[in-house]
């Protein structure tokens, strides 16, 4: 009897490039806390402009064979305006690669758990200040999530849909007059959670003694 052909689709994989170390920091807290085990996050430290961001995550692509690849960064890291970004959007779909961005840096997406701005905020420091309020030690700094801050994607994980809805907010009110949405790591996300599915945080909120009400 002939052996039956088993037929099954290859497991996708997702692979984030970032500009900054805090960016992989907390998407590996991700990776982590949701169990994405097709989700790889490097840390690309010798790019310094989002030209070799974009040019470099294509040749991981290539190499590694992933099925979506994103390069995550901030406007201020990177010293770049919403008219760079707009034109290295060509570059970037040329490449099959997609850009994952907060303006002016990722503690926008952290904020936006909490609240949706009233207008637009340009300086990473008045974030960083918002955020010391609900968090007393906060800083964007690397050193922060490898500190007290280990278990911050955890802790807003419960606020996931309000920051969407947020970001949504946001972008409508100040998109018009930057030229580009201050955040699209909505879309990001939605494209890990179709590729590593729909995560499981049962564990991990049991050892920080936490659970959906509470976040």
């Amino acid at each position: 009897m002939a052996r039956k052909r088993i037929s099954q689709q290859p497991r996708q994989t997702i692979l984030l490039v970032t500009a900054t170390e805090a960016e992989a920091l907390y998407f590996s807290q991700m990776r982590k806390d949701c169990r994405y085990s097709n989700m790889t996050v490097i840390w690309e430290q010798d790019c310094k402009d989002l030209s070799c961001l974009i040019t470099t995550a294509a040749k991981m692509r290539n190499s590694g064979n992933y099925s979506s690849v994103w390069v995550v960064f901030g406007f201020a890291d990177l010293k770049v305006s919403s008219e760079d970004v707009s034109k290295l959007l060509v570059l970037a779909e040329k490449k099959k690669v997609r850009l994952a961005w907060n303006n002016p840096s990722l503690p926008l997406w952290y904020l936006l758990h909490l609240q949706a701005p009233k207008g637009f905020v340009q300086d990473p420091k008045m974030i960083e200040s918002a955020l010391a309020k609900q968090f007393p030690s906060f800083s964007s700094s690397a050193s922060y999530l490898l500190g007290e801050g280990m278990n911050l994607h955890l802790r807003l994980y419960s606020a996931k849909s309000k920051a969407a809805v947020n970001a949504s907010s946001y972008n409508s009110l100040v998109a018009g007059k930057l030229g580009l949405a201050p955040t699209n790591i909505v879309a990001m996300l939605n494209d890990i959670t179709e590729i590593c599915g729909l995560a499981d945080l049962t564990h991990n909120q049991k050892q920080l003694g936490l659970n959906k009400k509470n976040g």
